[in-house]
């Protein structure tokens, strides 16, 4: 496997994003894989309203070909950032726990969404994608496209 690095945001910004779906990706798809990830997400970071740190939780399931098969929950949100008001585009990082197979240890997360299908722009889905790695780089899960489901969000307050 090779290493791999996202590079982080260092300072969060003022963000609420909350919503939950499934994505379907058919060439990751094999006899032992459905091809899905379904992630639900709950994060918001207002310093203006008191807020010290990004809270919330990211929840991901992934069935996906070329990935670890297990449940990702996350124990810390480290990073959230949020850019645009027509179709809020969602980063977050943190830490989490699995139960996925091969026991991987120290997992750290990095999710991204897109909220493109909100009340006056139907049509085009929303995005998500995340990347899962161990203590020592290694890739451990991975995915990203179109939801089956809705994102809602606020960002640039």
């Amino acid at each position: 496997m090779s290493t791999m690095s996202i590079p982080a945001f260092h300072v969060s910004d003022q963000t609420i994003v909350d919503g939950k779906g499934i994505v379907a990706i058919a060439s990751r798809q094999d006899s032992m894989h459905t091809g899905e990830f379904e992630i639900a997400v709950k994060v918001q970071f207002n310093p203006a309203g008191g807020d010290q740190y990004p809270t919330g939780t990211v929840f991901i399931r992934a069935d996906l070909n070329d990935s670890l098969k297990g449940t990702f929950k996350s124990t810390s949100i480290e990073l959230v950032n949020s850019y645009g008001r027509a179709n809020g585009t969602f980063f977050i990082t943190g830490r989490c726990a699995d139960d996925a197979e091969r026991n991987p240890q120290g997992c750290r997360f990095w999710v991204v969404i897109a909220n493109n299908n909100n009340p006056t722009h139907r049509g085009t889905a929303d995005i998500a994608g995340f990347a899962i790695h161990d203590h020592n780089g290694a890739r451990v899960a991975y995915g990203m496209g179109p939801v089956k489901g809705d994102f809602n969000g606020k960002a640039e307050f």
